[in-house]
């Protein structure tokens, strides 16, 4: 005797197309994030689908164009950056240390690499996109702790803010992109040396004025 089926319970089909979805929503983030950073943010959208092995068609479902694409690459890259500042803050008691760590790891992933890649006025529209907005702020309010307890501790010159950090990390990042495999080290090198320009023992002022997190951001991060 044949039975019909069971009723499926509420909302239990679509939830491994939900999964399937969210995973490939995130492989193809993090494969345009690596296809943005060695060859520009003009790689074809067919080459992205084919790198993050999804139909091209499943690629425009998630972002309709190019630009949305974008967004979503800077979105999480700037997630990422917050992500490993929250994991050198969390119960850190050597402020000036998690700094460095922070640079240190920030030029090594190469993070931040696609927004230091737009042309001016795409980098600041996209800078006003209220995701990108809101992590950028949330950067800033966990760098400023350490930054003030490196300085307090006479650790970190006087001189300098959150902004002047995030345009040098964004400087390094760019010169990482720029950089063969084989010359890495120099790079590295480089880091140490800005590092080192940051410490409090300089008897040499900067001009002007420490570019704060509140100041109008022209970061390249």
């Amino acid at each position: 005797m044949s039975h019909a089926p069971e009723p499926r319970a509420k909302g239990a089909a679509p939830a491994p197309r939900r999964a399937d979805a969210q995973r490939n929503r995130e492989r193809i983030v993090a494969t345009a994030h690596q296809a943005f950073v060695q060859h520009g943010i003009g790689v074809p959208m067919e080459e992205i689908a084919r790198r993050a092995e999804v139909g091209v068609g499943t690629l425009y479902r998630h972002f309709g164009d190019r630009e949305a694409l974008l967004r979503a690459v800077i979105a999480a890259g700037v997630d990422s950056l917050i992500t490993l500042s929250r994991k050198e803050t969390d119960h850190e008691t050597d402020p000036w240390g998690a700094l460095c760590r922070f640079v240190r790891r920030c030029v090594e992933l190469r993070l931040g690499a696609p927004l230091s890649a737009l042309r001016p006025r795409l980098k600041e529209a996209v800078r006003e996109i209220p995701e990108v907005a809101h992590a950028r702020a949330t950067l800033v309010e966990l760098l400023e702790p350490l930054i003030d307890g490196a300085q307090l501790r006479g650790e970190m010159r006087p001189d300098v803010g959150a902004g002047d950090v995030l345009i040098l990390l964004g400087m390094l990042v760019r010169h990482e992109c720029e950089t063969s495999e084989e010359d890495k080290w120099i790079t590295m090198r480089h880091v140490e040396i800005v590092l080192d320009g940051l410490r409090a023992r300089s008897d040499s002022p900067l001009p002007g004025r420490p570019v704060e997190g509140s100041d109008s951001p022209r970061w390249n991060v």
